[in-house]
């Protein structure tokens, strides 16, 4: 009996007997690996969700009591306690994940809950109760506090990410000591069985598989990239349509503005400018920003300014115009909008203005430095009781006052220093030709354009214009700034660099 053929067979079955007790061994040993690295991958992955969660809910508490600092307003006290309970609970469950993952950043965690326990006691507590001794010198503190903490959680968050990155690798590693394993076995297999053929066929037929995946997903994502740059295309086109409204040519008043988009495609957005002349002496501005971006942002940002201006043709006064416009973006659900709308009197150079969760506005006089004033209330669009103050700012011939979106101060995550260099950008613009445009050069000279930015300026006529003769000592004198806010008198602002970051340093507490 010719026992040729069955070699073959013996061989194959000798062959079968080792490899496929290596492969199942070696592929329950790399699965048991795989499953643990994706468990830790997990429990990674949820504690750095709830580091990120902790940074939010500080960032609700700390912006709650900023709130209420600025305007004793108690509904501002509410995301405070919200933020404090999440926040206690959330460092109390993010130190015992990071614990269970035996991970250096527990310590961290522990600090960060002790740091903000001292922020509570020392800080909020003296602010909400109205014992701080200096409210300065408190505010100082919590910002340090603040710092620390957020310092803590931003390292947990990335040894947690460098953590799960490695674990994703290692996971990636085994996958692919799997898949090294199997195909050795199968090349085996198919050596040992004759089937080599069978085996390249079903392999041409996963390729031809994942190669219609990919080109689906190149389909998916050409369209994607055309769906973006129309959309970029069309609110362009409706950004130009908006804003490109040609300022007035007045005789005792000069402007000037400028609008930049945002240099991410993705982000196109809803800032805009207005200046309307309503008689002879006096201009009608407006200045604001429409939350988010894109094309509703647009559509949205034209209806708002639509409505100031209506409002503001059937009543002068700008807390009346935003309570109205007020009221009808929180009837029709509308986005959250940030603006300032007021009027320029050339006769008697006067700025009458209210703000509407909007930057404070900057006014630069002769002889003096650039210095913002007054601003509060709450963005429209949020609550239909919403209110708003008038502030009235009696000026001189030659002095400016520039309006802008928060794109230009908040560049940084650092507000105070975007206040300064906006006013150091104000103050070396000063005798400019085009001075917006030129406010916003000296601002993004060496720094990338992150958010729409739009600047105006309204500028009353020159001293020699108007037959008036003002030194910079009179101008700081007899012609020092007074603010009025509604009908509670006037407060001088002509105020030292001191007392202005004080000021500066309260409004984003």
């Amino acid at each position: 009996m010719d026992r040729t053929p069955a070699r073959p067979l013996l061989i194959t079955a000798v062959v079968l007997a080792f490899i496929v007790p290596a492969v199942l061994i070696g592929g329950m040993l790399e699965r048991a690996y795989v499953s643990n690295a994706f468990a830790s991958a997990e429990q990674t992955r949820a504690a750095r969700s709830t580091a990120l969660a902790s940074l939010r809910y500080q960032l609700d508490e700390e912006t709650g009591l900023r709130g209420y600092t600025s305007t004793h307003d108690r509904a501002f006290l509410d995301p405070f306690y919200v933020g404090s309970s999440k926040l206690a609970l959330s460092l109390t469950t993010l130190g015992q994940q990071t614990a269970a993952l035996n991970d250096g950043s527990a310590s961290l965690a522990l600090d960060a809950a002790e740091i903000n326990a001292l922020w509570v006691r020392t800080v909020a507590t003296p602010l909400r109760t109205g014992t701080a001794h200096d409210d300065y010198a408190t505010q100082l503190r919590g910002k340090a506090l603040v710092d620390r903490f957020r310092h803590d959680i931003t390292a947990i968050a990335d040894d947690l990410l460098a953590r799960e990155l490695a674990v994703d690798a290692s996971a990636r590693q085994a996958i692919d000591r799997i898949f090294l394993i199997t195909l050795a076995a199968v090349v085996v297999i198919v050596l040992a069985s004759g089937s080599f053929a069978i085996a390249q066929s079903r392999l041409a037929a996963r390729l031809d598989a994942q190669r219609a995946r990919a080109d689906e997903a190149a389909r998916r994502n050409a369209e994607l990239r055309a769906a973006y740059a129309a959309e970029k295309r069309i609110a362009d086109t409706l950004q130009d349509a908006f804003v490109q409204r040609p300022l007035p040519d007045h005789p005792l008043l000069s402007f000037s503005a400028t609008y930049v988009p945002a240099s991410d495609e993705a982000k196109v957005g809803g800032d805009w400018y207005d200046a309307i002349e309503l008689s002879d002496q006096r201009v009608m501005f407006s200045l604001g920003d429409v939350e988010g971006h894109g094309i509703e942002a647009a559509v949205s940002m034209s209806r708002t300014r639509q409505a100031l201006i209506t409002s503001a043709l059937v009543g002068t006064n700008p807390v009346e115009i935003l309570d109205r416009v007020n009221s009808e973006l929180v009837r029709t659900t509308a986005r959250m909008v940030t603006a300032v709308i007021g009027f320029a009197d050339a006769a008697t150079y006067q700025f009458v203005y209210a703000t509407a969760g909007h930057p404070p506005p900057v006014l630069l006089e002769p002889g003096r430095l650039p210095r913002m004033l007054a601003c509060g209330g709450l963005p429209l669009g949020v609550l239909p009781d919403a209110k708003y103050s008038l502030v009235r700012v009696q000026s001189v011939p030659g002095a400016q006052l520039v309006l802008y979106t928060d794109g230009a101060v908040e560049h940084s995550r650092d507000v105070i220093e975007g206040e300064a260099m906006l006013l150091g950008a104000v103050a070396s613009a000063a005798k400019s030709r085009d001075f917006a445009s030129k406010i916003h050069d000296a601002i993004f000279a060496d720094r990338a354009v992150g958010d729409d930015v739009a600047i105006l300026t309204i500028g009353f006529g020159s001293s020699e214009r108007t037959g008036l003769t003002v030194s910079g000592e009179y101008a700081q004198t007899a012609f020092a700034g007074v603010v009025g806010h509604g009908g509670n008198g006037g407060a001088a602002v002509g105020e030292s660099p001191r007392h202005a970051r004080e000021r500066t340093a309260r409004q984003v507490a």
